[in-house]
């Protein structure tokens, strides 16, 4: 598992693998998360812009075809 560490809202470390006891992080999942992404209120962004799983990126993108659709 891969589990971001999180200074003053920063991303300063990916660790994969278990996290070590003495300390604490925020699981990723799937979420492609990197070294200096912002992490406020439970949500990664970049830019500006949060950071999406694969599969919310394909949802959004699935949206968007529907709505020039429509």
């Amino acid at each position: 598992m891969n589990i971001a560490i999180v200074a003053n809202g920063v991303v300063v470390n990916i660790i994969v693998g278990p996290l070590p006891d003495d300390m604490s992080g925020v699981a990723l999942g799937d979420r492609p998360v990197a070294i200096g992404d912002s992490y406020a209120d439970g949500v990664f962004t970049r830019s500006g812009e949060v950071v999406m799983t694969p599969a919310e990126k394909i949802a959004a993108l699935e949206a968007r075809i529907a709505e020039l659709e429509a």
